[in-house]
């Protein structure tokens, strides 16, 4: 931001010594400035000795020695505490910080009590100290080095003994400035290099970086009142804030010192001197002879003017600002004040050379009264008016209005050629509500003088019955540009069609004839929006698509009693006629400014006339009540095509009609969700939540509620029962073959990519281009998202087969790869992903369908070898599968080899392992079923003996005790060939011919038997278990263990 303008603003003084008037300040002759600042009602000052001089306003001095061995160079007075913070060198060239309580005398020597000592930790180097920052309330330091390091001293300096120092920047690149920025949780510093800008987050500890422009030594500093950081360069003056860089103010040339004075900027400019002499530590430079010609600014950073420039031929060495005033001090030791001129003088000047805008913005930040501030915007419309400028004068009236005499303007406009700007003031005044009867006199005196259209007026209020020729008036009126009029005729004698024909072809009004189909009813508004659909969908496509949805989900409701739309005026006959500008009709004739008809945009209408209407008042309302909607809603398939090159609103209508009349899950969560692409939400009258967008249509909000029933909700039942066009049934048969014609459509809708734009190609590389092209990605992703789960909601009647040939056509690999799943057609996943060569998903298709389809595994050992580089890529995938085909023992090596045999790819040496395994494995195998077999032979054997034995030889019994009881055998006994042996009284009826300790055992192989037995007529059971088993060989081979089939054998043989 240039600053063009330039004042003188400021009184200058030169301050003389009170004892001797003819000389500077004696104070200021004695001592070697070195640093300087001031706060509290003082001014401190300190020389390369080490003494520190505190001046009051009399120019009286009181001095203290701060540092035995060094100088001071850097001191800071805190405003809301009298405490001075010193930084200066000591012993060895140490910094060091003090703290002086200036309200505190010490008892041992003159001076403050120094409360707080704190030596800078430079790990053992020692470089000067360039910049400091302090907060008020001395919880943090931070030290600025030559070196390009910053140190943080935190704690409570004041109590605690001990502090943190911590080096939170390092860098080779000198810090020319420090400053904090308060914060509720710690502090924000700023640290300004002579390349950089840099922020550090005392609270998170993290750094970023501004600018990677920095500032020289002297040119940054905060801004107290805005906590903003301001550095000066050659080129401008900059502010940075939290977020990076701010406004900047264009000031060229080189400066040394940058401070600020209330809302001024104060800016040092050095002689003409070389740019590396000028950018030296302190003001006043060891290049700068006491001759030179220096430069002072200030700057009126609130108005963005120059307040002050002078030249001070002996140089400056400091900028103090203290007592309301601006003290510098010269080289020389000449000391001069700056004192703010009163701002009245200030708006005199601004007067004088015409700058009432800078007036008026002054007089707003000096905080005038609303009067005063009137009075200067009175003077400005004066200026302009004399000027001519008519228009410009009566905007500036008008923010009088309230404060200034009507009266005064009202004369200087009286004039016939200036009637205009007339009629806009009392308009203003009629809508401030100031307005009294002569002025509302006036105002419709202003509108007959423009065009006097009192007969029309008269002509259409008067005949309340139809004297007339309803058409020839109303065609007339359109001809004449009397659009309202003739829209007033046709809605008074319910001529729908030409009152929609004059609202969307003649004024363009498309939210009148919305709203007027609205009340009309179902059928009328069906028939209407089949003739006006397509235009109104073109400029109103949110609230025309709402209303689509409202009739063909039976919910558009029907006003029992006209009402007049909104905004339609009926004429008086005591008002000016057309030509009363649009921007005039908020006001009404009573004189209290009743609200009346919108103004149309310019170029509207057809007519010459289209931009002046008649003042018309308003029509008073009519109450009324919405009948029940009780009718049968039409297809939604009739009012598709109005949806040409409108997709998105085509998806917001189907959702919605579907949601609304076929409840789903789907159906219910997509209603509530849809909004159109300009971001307006589609309001129902019936409660229906507002949509998402339809370029978003797919932004569902999984935690939507179902819509609710409201009033105009219609019963289902109830339309049933209504009769009305052929086109209003609904038949069972009828109603299953819209739902399909609207999911199928809806379907292919979300698979179809969106139109490309024509200045997409001439667009292409540009930002816009890119980020069209990622919100057409977004919303195709999105309409994908809806798509599954279409496809997944089991309650809608797609057609699958009609879905599969969209997913394909679209190369929407989820819908198919979701419907090849549902038709479990595993193998088609399989080959869709080798047909994609997505590895990935092909391991991962076997995994999850493998187990079902057993014929996956060769499929995938055939993709794995059909190239080398493919086998190259896959070889860890491929050892995996092969893994797992031997841990599952899914297929024979046999079919593995003659997979991979396929072609040349494959070598032996890849599957050397596997077969190693499998080989292994088959041999241990048969070992072990050698041995089982050996055991079950030996066991067989061993059993036949046996009951041969039982056969030819005799049993000889030599028990003594009964197995039952344990006591000695005595007769009567009873002796089983199981050798066992029991005494009669020991054994029951029951048991008589079986052994009590062997038969359970007996009996359970009796049942293992039967069950055989049983199992061997269940053919079901066998072909189920053989159906679900995952080895079909394994169930036929346990039938054969428990020789179930040598009963079924037996059982078929008897038959």
């Amino acid at each position: 931001m240039a600053l063009q303008r330039q004042f003188n603003f400021f009184n200058k003084f030169e301050v003389k010594d009170p004892e001797d008037p003819t000389k500077p300040p004696e104070v200021f002759q004695s001592i070697e400035l070195n640093v300087a600042t001031s706060g509290r009602g003082h001014l401190v000052v300190a020389d390369r000795s080490g003494l520190v001089h505190i001046i009051d306003k009399g120019l009286q001095d009181e001095s203290f020695l701060a540092y035995d061995s060094g100088r001071v160079t850097h001191m800071k007075q805190l405003k809301q505490r009298n405490i001075l913070v010193t930084v200066g060198e000591e012993e060895n060239s140490a910094q060091v910080i003090k703290l002086w309580d200036l309200d505190k005398p010490d008892r041992t020597k003159p001076g403050p009590t120094l409360e707080r000592s704190i030596r800078v930790n430079q790990a053992g180097n020692a470089f000067p100290v360039s910049s400091l920052a302090v907060l008020e309330n001395l919880s943090q330091i931070a030290v600025g080095l030559a070196n390009g390091t910053v140190v943080l001293i935190s704690g409570d300096l004041m109590r605690e003994r001990t502090t943190a120092q911590k080096i939170v920047h390092q860098n080779d690149e000198p810090i020319t400035g420090l400053g904090f920025r308060e914060q509720q949780r710690g502090a924000l510093l700023y640290i300004a290099t002579t390349s950089k800008v840099l922020l550090y987050n005392t609270s998170t500890k993290q750094m970023q970086t501004l600018d990677v422009h920095g500032g020289a030594l002297g040119c940054a500093v905060m801004n107290e009142s805005t906590q903003e950081l301001a550095i000066a360069r050659d080129e401008a003056i900059f502010f940075y804030g939290p977020d990076g860089k701010g406004q900047a103010y264009a000031y060229d040339g080189p400066k040394t010192f940058i401070s600020f004075y209330k809302s001024y900027l104060v800016l040092v400019s050095p002689p003409n001197i070389t740019m590396a002499a000028s950018r030296t530590f302190g003001i006043n430079s060891s290049a700068v002879s006491a001759n030179d010609t220096t430069k002072l600014t200030v700057i009126d950073t609130a108005n963005k003017f120059t307040a002050y420039q002078a030249t001070f031929p002996q140089g400056i060495r400091s900028v103090i600002c203290e007592w309301g005033s601006i003290y510098i001090v010269e080289n020389s030791g000449k000391v001069f004040r700056l004192d703010e001129m009163d701002t009245s003088v200030k708006l005199d000047v601004l007067f004088k050379k015409n700058m009432y805008v800078l007036a008026i913005n002054l007089a707003h930040n000096q905080k005038f009264d609303n009067a005063s501030i009137s009075e200067i915007i009175k003077k400005y419309g004066d200026h302009l008016y004399n000027k001519g400028d008519y228009d410009g004068a009566m905007a500036q009236y008008v923010r009088t209005i309230g404060r200034l005499e009507p009266s005064y303007v009202i004369r200087k406009f009286l004039d016939a050629q200036r009637i205009y700007n007339l009629t806009s003031y009392l308009q203003e005044l009629h809508s401030s509500g100031l307005a009294n009867k002569d002025h509302t006199t006036l105002l419709l005196n202003c509108y007959t003088k423009l065009k006097d259209v009192k007969r029309l007026d008269e002509f259409i209020k008067t005949d309340t019955d139809l004297t007339f020729d309803l058409e020839t008036a109303i065609q007339v009126c359109r001809q004449a540009g009397y659009y309202e009029h003739a829209a007033y005729l046709a809605e008074k004698f319910d001529e729908h069609d030409l009152y929609l024909t004059v609202q969307i072809d003649d004024v363009k009004q498309y939210d009148r004839a919305l709203a007027y189909m609205r009340r009309l009813g179902p059928h009328e508004a069906d028939k209407n929006l089949q003739k006006y659909g397509k235009v109104l969908l073109t400029h109103l496509p949110e609230k025309t698509t709402q209303l689509l949805v409202d009739l063909c989900s039976g919910t558009l409701v029907r006003v029992s009693s006209p009402s007049p739309t909104p905004g339609t005026a009926s004429p008086n006959p005591n008002q000016p006629g057309p030509n009363a500008a649009y921007g005039m009709q908020p006001f009404g004739m009573g004189g209290n400014g009743g609200a009346s008809t919108p103004p149309m945009s310019p170029g509207v209408g057809a007519s010459p006339n289209a931009g002046q209407y008649a003042t018309l008042s308003p029509k008073p309302r009519v109450s009324y009540q919405h009948e029940s909607a009780k009718y049968a809603p039409p297809s939604p398939r009739t009012f598709m095509s109005l949806f040409v090159d409108l997709p998105s609103y085509l998806i917001t209508f189907l959702e919605k009609v579907s949601a609304n009349r076929w409840p789903t899950s789907l159906g219910a969560q997509s209603s509530q969700s849809t909004v159109v692409s300009s971001g307006t939400s589609l309001k129902s009258p019936t409660g229906v939540q507002p949509y998402a967008k339809p370029g978003g249509v797919g932004n569902m909000n999984k935690n939507a509620l179902i819509p609710k029933k409201t009033v105009g909700s219609i019963d289902m039942s109830d339309q049933a029962s209504t009769s009305g066009a052929s086109r209003f049934g609904t038949g069972t048969e009828q109603d299953m073959e819209e739902r399909k014609a609207v999911w199928n459509t809806l379907l292919e809708l979300y698979l179809a990519d969106p139109p490309m734009n024509p200045s997409d190609q001439t667009n292409k590389g540009s930002t816009m281009q890119v980020a069209e092209m990622n919100r057409k990605m977004k919303e195709r992703n999105i309409k994908k998202e809806k798509c599954l789960k279409l496809l997944n909601d089991t309650e809608i009647p797609y057609d699958t087969n009609h879905a599969l040939v969209l997913c394909h056509m679209a190369e929407f690999d989820e819908g198919i790869v979701f419907l090849y799943e549902r038709m479990k057609m595993y193998t088609d996943i399989l080959r869709l992903w080798i047909e994609r060569d997505n590895t990935n998903k092909v391991i991962e298709c076997l995994h999850k369908y493998g187990p079902l389809e057993p014929s996956l595994y060769p499929l995938t050992l055939s993709y794995f070898s059909s190239s080398p580089a493919r086998l190259t890529s896959a070889t860890k995938d491929l050892m995996k599968v092969l893994d797992d085909i031997d841990k599952q023992d899914l297929l024979p090596p046999l079919q593995v080899v003659q997979a991979l045999s396929q072609t040349s790819v494959a070598t032996i040496g890849m599957i050397k392992n596997y077969i190693g395994r499998r080989i292994e494995s088959e041999r241990k195998e048969r070992l072990e079923d050698q041995k089982q077999i050996q055991s079950y032979r030996q066991e067989s054997e061993k059993k036949r003996r046996e009951i041969e034995e039982l056969k030819t030889t005799a049993r000889v019994f030599q028990a003594t005790k009964c197995s039952a009881c344990g006591g000695s055998l005595d007769l009567p006994a009873v002796h089983f060939l199981c050798k066992h042996s029991y005494h009669q009284r020991c054994l029951s009826d029951a048991s008589d011919r079986e052994c009590p300790k062997c038969m359970v055992e007996q009996r359970t192989v009796a049942d293992i038997r039967r069950m055989q037995e049983a199992n061997a007529e269940k053919h079901d059971l066998f072909l189920s278990e053989l159906e679900d088993a995952d080895d079909g060989f394994e169930v036929i081979a346990k039938y054969f263990g428990n020789n179930t089939m040598a009963f079924a054998r037996l059982v078929d043989s008897s038959l």
